[in-house]
């Protein structure tokens, strides 16, 4: 943080940083183990979850309504490094375990459509994502940004990949966006009135 005197600044520093925030998290998709970034909430999609997720609600469906699989698939989605007998476990896990239909038993199909909307909206790019665009062939690029811009930077692909995985998640059959949309979730309502958590 900088040195500023003023609240407003210190306020829009504070919000800068929200809007910059981004983590990611192992997803199993097709029996191979992916890492996909996300984003905070931005507060309608934040607001939207609450008015069909009471907050209470959903921390007894974390502490006690989930499985013990799908408990330990979540804990194995947050570590940075796998061991491969952890990666193994991991896709096996996601192959047993349909947190959707556990999230609906716990919670109903409207709060789970809500959680699956943010996940939606949460996802992010990461760098490795954006350089691959980059670095790909003219024909993949126009299938992911439309027409290619005059001057393709990391913002530009960041901006346009980002719709394009919007798209890609929408009807897809794996449960990325619950997965993603839960975490975004909990990270946005953690920093709530604290300030932004360093990455």
């Amino acid at each position: 943080m900088s040195d500023l005197n003023g609240d407003f600044l210190k306020a829009d520093e504070k919000i800068q940083q929200g809007n910059e925030w981004t983590d990611t998290m192992k997803i199993p998709v097709a029996g191979e183990k992916m890492e996909f970034g996300f984003t905070l909430l931005d507060e309608r999609i934040r607001q939207m979850v609450q008015s069909k997720l009471p907050l209470e609600e959903f921390r007894d469906y974390r502490s006690g309504g989930m499985s013990d699989e799908q408990k330990r698939l979540m804990e194995l989605q947050r570590k940075d490094d796998l061991t491969d007998d952890e990666q193994e476990e991991l896709i096996e896990l996601a192959q047993e375990v349909n947190p959707e239909d556990e999230g609906k038993d716990s919670l109903g199909q409207e709060a789970v459509d809500a959680l699956m909307d943010a996940g939606r909206h949460a996802i992010e790019p990461t760098d490795d994502d954006i350089q691959d665009v980059i670095n790909a062939d003219p024909q993949t690029q126009e299938r992911i940004l439309g027409e290619i811009p005059n001057h393709l930077d990391g913002d530009v692909v960041r901006d346009g990949l980002r719709e394009y995985m919007r798209e890609s998640v929408e009807d897809q059959p794996f449960p990325i966006k619950f997965h993603i949309g839960q975490r975004a979730f909990m990270e946005t309502i953690s920093v709530q009135g604290n300030g932004f958590q360093n990455t």
